[in-house]
């Protein structure tokens, strides 16, 4: 009579199938060490005391109250500071321009979500207000509030120029648009740095107006508002003595 085979003996240690259908996190990170050839990271020191227990005291970022500290990136929060960082002069942030910097987002949606900031703002009596311009939304100040903010406008406007900067002022004023090249060609020496910091006081702006073509220099609308001039067509005559 032929001799019954025991079945062989199922396998153990890691290549041993896991008893509730998964490893845990401690299995999982010894099986890690084991392939990698390394101790396991969560194996007590040998000369540790069982009777010590290390409580970490540091917040769980994971509970609600926590969670709730912090500013979450959503469409809304996105929408809300491009609405305060604003684009130069006051003009206003189209729904299609914003939803342009945003992955699946229809400008219906923005303006949903600014209509959503305008409510909130008024419900919590905000100084601030969001508020449709033209086809698009700002932010500004209230009516109340202006003011506070025309303050501070007149101190900033407060500009001091020495020669350098108002000679490279003259020149694009008289010839703009007018290229870097073309402000050597007429004379105008100003250091790069000075043309730099033009354009960051908004007295000049850089165009392109052709692609390909050298950015050209252009005066701006607080040109005109620090020298009182209604437009460019009220400057005098280069040739004018001066006033």
């Amino acid at each position: 009579m032929a001799r019954r085979k025991d079945p062989p003996a199922p396998p153990a240690g890691f290549t041993a199938p896991p008893a509730d259908g998964g490893l845990s996190i401690d299995r999982l990170a010894q099986a890690f060490a084991a392939m990698m050839g390394a101790a396991d990271p969560h194996a007590p020191p040998a000369e540790a005391s069982t009777e010590v227990v290390h409580v970490d005291a540091s917040p769980d970022l994971d509970e609600p109250a926590a969670a709730d500290t912090t500013c979450r990136v959503s469409p809304l929060t996105i929408l809300e500071a491009l609405l305060f960082v604003g684009l130069p002069d006051g003009r206003p942030l189209t729904a299609r321009a914003v939803a342009g910097l945003m992955r699946g987002v229809r400008p219906q949606e923005i303006d949903d979500l600014a209509e959503q900031l305008r409510r909130r703002y008024l419900a919590d009596n905000c100084p601030y207000e969001v508020v449709a311009k033209d086809a698009g939304w700002v932010m500004r100040l209230r009516p109340e509030f202006a003011r506070l903010g025309n303050l501070v406008e007149s101190k900033a406007r407060a500009v001091r120029l020495d020669a350098e900067a108002l000679d490279a002022l003259a020149v694009v004023a008289w010839n703009q648009p007018v290229s870097r090249e073309r402000l050597v060609e007429l004379g105008c020496d100003a250091a790069p740095a000075v043309l730099r910091q033009l354009v960051r006081r908004g007295l000049l702006e850089l165009h392109h107006d052709h692609a390909g073509d050298e950015p050209a220099y252009r005066t701006t609308g607080k040109f005109l508002e620090l020298f009182k001039l209604a437009s460019i067509a009220d400057l005098p005559s280069a040739t004018d003595p001066p006033q």
